[in-house]
């Protein structure tokens, strides 16, 4: 029987339901992990149906490893019912993740086992190999957090800009290559720039998509679905780019540069394997994006909350790319995207305010989280909408 939406469980209900303990929950809730969505008049806890999803949340991660101090620090991303499918999603691919590593280890033992069956005696080098693959970083919760965050940011722009153009279309309706050609992606992301453009993508292009992080590439290649044969996919850093000189025909920097701490020599990399004639299309924000947003953050004046992060671009920016790229690149132009934000929810604008750097939800009470619900909600209703500027573009550049 489906649980109505309005239904309240006590602890009791909703442990029997759960099949766990009734220690476990108050314990979950003493240390904030997952809190009760009401009281009753005795001030006993009342659950309700979204607390179910917080638990399955909880325990799948668990479930994958990660300790309940890691599980507390992302439990509250994609936490609402409307984001309930895109956190099953990432939850799935992790899994996947795990059972691919589990899998490993097995074959490791195996390998051990048929060694002694078959020699009867010892090589330690196996069993170093099966202590090396059980302590595989597999950062479980780096790309939880990383996939989470991204989807947030993604969200807004999806849901609130007025340029009915989206950015990845527009952007990709500028690029400039030839029929045929070999293309460089750094820092592909989720692989939404090919995803959006997908059936306008010539045949003959030869595309490589690369990415610092190893979970982004994989959640690209998940993305890109029935078509990521079309693709190949390097984890790759941008100061050291792992392919011959005067290879790529156009490479692309989709607002990823400034995220690197040595850029000259990103700069010399990417230099070095374009063609002569060969062109690179290196995106970003200006000073003034999203400055409505970081005012609001201040206003809050929430010393949980930072807008530090949104410093981060200034290593390469609208106003001072063009000098960044000219020791290296020729007939550089700026070409601006026309856009802005309107928000009419407050919902997505905090997953983006906790997305940021610094800003953690689970910082935050459900007294001061509802406060700063209050505060946006209030904003918006006095003039229908929140304004946001989106100062947004790229420089196209040829190989000097």
């Amino acid at each position: 029987m489906p649980f109505d939406k309005i239904s309240l469980f006590t602890i009791g209900e909703f442990a029997k339901k759960s099949n766990i303990t009734v220690r476990t929950l108050r314990y979950y809730d003493k240390i904030g992990l997952l809190k009760p969505s009401n009281y009753n008049h005795a001030g006993h806890r009342l659950y309700s149906q979204s607390d179910f999803g917080r638990l399955q949340k909880i325990l799948t991660l668990k479930f994958i490893g990660l300790s309940l101090k890691d599980i507390s620090k992302i439990m509250n991303y994609d936490t609402r019912d409307e984001d309930l499918k895109k956190s099953l999603q990432i939850q799935r691919e992790i899994m996947k993740e795990k059972v691919y590593h589990i899998e490993s280890v097995i074959k490791s033992i195996d390998e051990a086992i048929g060694m002694l069956n078959s020699e009867n005696s010892l090589d330690w080098g196996k069993f170093v190999n099966i202590i090396n693959t059980i302590n595989i970083d597999q950062k479980w919760m780096e790309q939880y957090e990383n996939a989470s965050n991204l989807n947030a940011r993604i969200k807004i722009h999806e849901l609130f800009s007025t340029n009915s153009k989206g950015w990845m279309c527009w952007f990709f309706e500028h690029l400039n290559f030839p029929e045929k050609a070999n293309i460089l992606e750094l820092g592909c992301g989720t692989g939404e720039l090919w995803q959006k453009n997908i059936n306008r993508i010539p045949e003959n292009w030869n595309i490589i998509l690369t990415d610092f992080s190893k979970g982004m590439l994989m959640d690209a290649n998940k993305n890109l679905d029935k078509n990521s044969n079309r693709f190949q996919f390097k984890l790759v850093d941008a100061q050291n780019i792992p392919f011959n000189n005067n290879y790529f025909d156009g490479i692309i920097a989709n607002n990823m540069l400034y995220h690197i701490s040595d850029i000259e020599k990103a700069f010399s990399e990417i230099n070095r394997v374009l063609k002569p004639g060969g062109t690179f299309y290196a995106s970003t924000v200006g000073k003034n994006h999203m400055k409505e947003m970081r005012q609001i953050v201040s206003a809050f004046n929430s010393p949980n909350l930072t807008t530090n992060s949104w410093n981060l671009t200034e290593s390469f920016q609208l106003e001072n790319g063009k000098d960044k790229l000219k020791k290296w690149f020729k007939d550089i132009e700026l070409i601006r995207y026309d856009d802005s934000l309107k928000l009419t929810d407050e919902a997505p604008l905090i997953d983006y305010i906790f997305s940021m750097p610094g800003n953690k939800r689970n910082s935050f009470s459900k007294k001061e989280l509802q406060k700063l619900t209050d505060f946006l909600h209030y904003k918006i209703m006095k003039n229908g909408y929140i304004y946001i500027t989106k100062d947004t573009g790229f420089f196209k550049s040829k190989k000097l």
